[in-house]
């Protein structure tokens, strides 16, 4: 994850005291396997709260500029180059990048044609249907139309020809994130249509919506690599996959990581010098990221492919740029008592808070790949999703914790939870401005390895 979202630091000054923690034994991973230390999570992740509760407001140029300096120390580890204009990419999904646009839209009840790039605010009362927009468009052009429901607002966007032919529709980003984004190219030049329904009756209300020309990315990245080394990829399409080989010694105990931009949804599979397949992995990374790592039983020219992680039909894949990294070793660290203790903390909460229903924590304890795969802007998105999180199951009393650290990027770290002999939780986190956030998390993944 190489983009943040901007409006995370602003959440967790609004941190609510009074959650409840839970009592756990706090484990620090050690090259030695893991050691018991003392139950700090609860005083310190309440110290935490506390303390961001009595915050007092930043000044807003104050704020900007500690926002950017969080960004730009965090994304030291993952610098990655710009893609060129031609090489831009209409099916890039970037929501969190959006915040604060979204934040500043226009708002103009007495127009109906939208210009390129703009966020315009809207919304969809009781007693309709849908909004119609226009869109000025050339023949062959590529549109990017993102709607952003706010409180609680379930959008489906619908193109359509300026004769009212269905060009495409698209409901739900991805399977947990119920904004809508549609690409597709424009058969016939002239004003273009666009629809705006709600979902159902519970879906209506306000709505930030963003329609953009862009260009289709070419690029085909193939390359062979160093172990010890990170190259920058880009998936363009849903069908695009990306090549990389390396060579590696017998006995070498190596990992690959294909680290995604926020909201970029990557799938891994590794095959060995014969050609046959290895390993394969979705999500086994930070969020969305892909992570493997293996012994070569084989010398010879090892071969990675990358591509765009499956969603169900009519939903968006979360396409974009990435980062491929091959190093020797093991791709989590040993972490010191104190780091434990904060990230298990942090964890507990937000458990915690998904387990009560507590919208405002949840919000305020989520990281920017959390905010991006789920679409949360406000409380009353996070409300609109507690059923579908504790539908979800989110394990019983908590024996133990397990944190670590990673070996590549200093502000990330992970919580295993253990619940029962083989019943475990893995939690993703980053840390901005001080305080870790949860990115991710996935329940039964099996105990740390």
């Amino acid at each position: 994850m190489l983009e943040l979202s901007e409006r995370v630091p602003r959440a967790v000054v609004g941190l609510l005291a009074g959650v409840s923690l839970v009592a756990l034994t706090v484990v620090a991973c050690g090259d030695d396997g893991p050691e018991e230390v003392a139950p700090q999570a609860q005083q310190e992740a309440a110290a935490d709260v506390q303390e961001a509760q009595q915050a007092q407001p930043i000044d807003a140029a104050e704020q900007e500029s500690a926002q950017q300096e969080q960004a730009a120390q965090a994304a030291q580890p993952d610098a990655q180059s710009e893609p060129s204009e031609a090489e831009e990419d209409p099916a890039e999904d970037e929501p969190a990048e959006q915040s604060q646009e979204t934040e500043d839209a226009i708002s103009d009840p007495n127009r109906d044609t939208l210009n390129d790039g703009e966020f315009f605010n809207s919304s969809i009362g009781p007693d309709e249907t849908e909004k119609l927009f226009k869109f000025q468009a050339a023949t062959g052009a590529w549109l990017r139309i993102f709607v952003d429901g706010k409180g609680g607002m379930d959008p489906v966007v619908t193109l359509l020809q300026p004769d009212g032919v269905e060009v495409g529709v698209n409901d739900d980003l991805s399977t947990t994130n119920r904004d809508s984004l549609l690409i597709a190219q424009v058969p016939v030049e002239g004003l273009q249509l666009i629809r705006v329904q709600p979902f159902d009756s519970n879906g209506i209300g306000d709505f930030v919506i963003q329609v953009q020309t862009v260009t289709v990315g070419s690029d085909d990245d193939n390359a062979i690599m160093a172990v010890g080394t990170s190259t920058d990829g880009r998936l363009n399409t849903p069908g695009d996959v990306d090549v990389f080989e390396f060579q590696a010694e017998v006995g070498q105990q190596l990992f690959v990581l294909v680290d995604g931009d926020t909201g970029v949804d990557v799938f891994t599979q590794l095959f060995q010098p014969d050609g046959n397949l290895l390993q394969i992995d979705d999500d086994g990374g930070h969020g969305l990221d892909s992570e493997i790592y293996f012994t070569a039983e084989t010398a010879g020219l090892w071969r990675v492919e990358v591509w765009p992680a499956s969603n169900k039909a009519g939903q968006r894949q979360l396409i974009g740029a990435y980062r491929i990294t091959v190093e020797e070793g093991l791709p989590t660290s040993a972490v010191n008592e104190a780091v434990a203790s904060d990230l298990a903390g942090a964890a507990l909460t937000f458990l915690q808070a998904l387990r009560d229903g507590d919208s405002a924590t949840i919000l305020a304890l989520a990281g920017p790949e959390a905010l991006t795969i789920w679409g949360w802007d406000d409380a009353a998105d996070v409300g609109r999703d507690i059923q579908k999180i504790q539908s979800i199951d989110l394990g019983d009393e908590i024996l133990q914790s397990v944190s670590y650290g990673d070996v590549l990027h200093s502000a990330r770290g992970r919580v295993y939870f253990q619940f029962s002999e083989s019943d475990w939780m893995r939690m993703e986190l980053i840390q901005l401005g001080g305080h870790w956030l949860v990115d991710d998390w996935a329940h039964s993944i099996g105990p740390p390895s």
